[in-house]
């Protein structure tokens, strides 16, 4: 339980501060973290909905368009590369682990708030593709 509270905590102190608007007001370092966290995000939603035998093909097509971005601007964001690659991961890290919780743990409070965690982690991204 502990460990699904640091998630929740992390997410809800990353959530506003990487908004869409901020995002794409600030430079590229900002665009570089919030594209890769994106993509990472994106990563584990694809692999969940592979894993659970859904059809992953909206995560599959928003991962491909986020990591367009990030190739796009990685290069103006002085990140090296272990460091963007280390941003992807440790956002995937942080939405599978809700995702795993939502889908299959045996306490529904536990699945519920992990869903809802996993939804408001994920919106951000949402809001930068979707009209």
């Amino acid at each position: 339980m502990g460990d699904l509270k640091t998630i929740l905590l992390c997410l809800a102190v990353w959530v506003p501060v990487a908004s869409p608007l901020a995002a794409m007001s600030e430079g590229p370092e900002d665009r570089a973290q919030v594209f890769a966290t994106c993509l990472g995000r994106y990563s584990a939603e694809m692999e969940h909905d592979w894993l659970v035998g859904q059809d992953a093909a909206a995560a599959e097509s928003r991962r491909t368009l986020f990591e367009m971005l990030l190739d796009t601007v990685a290069a103006r964001s002085g990140f090296t590369g272990p460091v963007i690659l280390d941003m992807r991961i440790r956002a995937k890290m942080a939405q599978a682990r809700l995702l795993q919780v939502a889908t299959f743990h045996t306490d529904p409070d536990h699945r519920q708030r992990a869903a809802a965690a996993a939804r408001v982690a994920i919106r951000p991204c949402e809001a930068l593709i979707i009209a």
